[in-house]
Formats: structure tokens, sequence, C-alpha cells
């Protein structure tokens, strides 16, 4: 069986999204969410699991089959999105739950991966299941159907700006989060 050479497929949708930015700058969602799962992929393979890459097929994105765990990744470039009226306030935005979504034990681990817009420097979020649905129910008026979600922001300055405009946004659990990133970033020790 062939491995998959990770490393060259994110090379050629880099390369694919430099040619593309200069057609049309918005970049299509399928593509970040691809990104983020070869990245993941190649960093679980560093860290020496064997992995299989689900791509679509199934409730979660990766299954560890030495550990028999299964991974879900969300990837999120930089963004606003209008969510918070000061268009400074940048942030990573990851998908917990949807609103009508039944709560099932879908996958062990969500991998928020977080990319610049260059596609480049991922910074990876590592939470079980448990720690992932610790985050609070909210309600954001353009994206009705998301019930949780995690904000990661991109400096404690737009944290502190995005809490004081909107503070019924940001639950305390992603407060928690933001305030203590270590405990998620690059924490590859949490899968076992």
């Amino acid at each position: 069986m062939k491995i998959p050479n990770y490393t060259k497929a994110i090379k050629t949708i880099i390369n694919f999204k430099r040619a593309f930015d200069k057609i049309n700058p918005k970049i299509p969602r399928k593509l970040v969410g691809e990104i983020g799962e070869y990245c993941v992929l190649q960093e679980l393979k560093k860290q020496g699991f064997e992995t299989e890459h689900k791509g679509g097929h199934g409730g979660y994105d990766i299954y560890l089959k030495d550990i028999d765990k299964r991974i879900e990744v969300r990837t999120s470039l930089w963004k606003n999105e209008g969510v918070y009226p000061d268009k400074t306030i940048r942030f990573w935005g990851w998908k917990v739950e949807n609103r009508n979504q039944k709560k099932s034990e879908k996958f062990d681990y969500l991998i928020g991966a977080g990319l610049n817009d260059e596609f480049s420097k991922p910074k990876f979020y590592i939470f079980t299941y448990k720690q992932a649905f610790l985050v609070g129910d909210t309600t954001i008026g353009r994206f009705k159907n998301i019930k949780k979600k995690i904000h990661l922001f991109k400096n404690k300055w737009a944290y502190q700006k995005a809490v004081k405009l909107k503070p019924h946004l940001v639950t305390r659990y992603e407060r928690r989060i933001n305030l203590n990133q270590s405990r998620f970033l690059n924490r590859w020790d949490k899968i076992k």
C-alpha cells in the first residue's frame, strides 16, 4: 500500500491557492478544510500514529488505527465574518456542534487547525471530546445553526475587545481556552 505524501499535497494546495488568489480572492471552504486535514495527518504521522484519512466518508475525518480513536478536524483562517462589530478583532473559529444535531460521540478528539492567510504555519489545538463540549451554547446572529463553537482570538487585545463588545458570544470555557492556550496548543500527548 502506498503511503500518502502529505507534504506534497500541502505544497500543491498552497500553490493552487496562490494561483487562485490572482483570479478570485475568496477561498473555497472545501480547500481550507482539506489542507487542515492534511496538516493534521502529517503531524499525526510525525507523532508516530497509524492514520486512515476518512475524507468525508464518516462522522469524523481521521481514524487512528493503532489506538482505535477518531479525530474530527476543524480548520479556520483568521476571520471576523461580521460577528464582532470591530473588524480588527480576528479569530480562528471552529464549530463544535450544530443546533439541530443529535449529540453523539462521533469523535474522540477535536483538533482545531488554525492557518494564516497563506495557509502556512499551522497551529493545532487539541481538545478531548469532553473538553470540546464544555463550551457553552451560544447564539450568533448570522450563524443561527451553530450551537457550540470555539473562537480563539489572534491576541490578547482582540480577546479583551471581543469580550467587552459581545460578552455573551464568548462562553466561559472559551475564555478559559483563550487565557490558557498552552493547555491545548500542540498537546498531542492528550491523544492516547
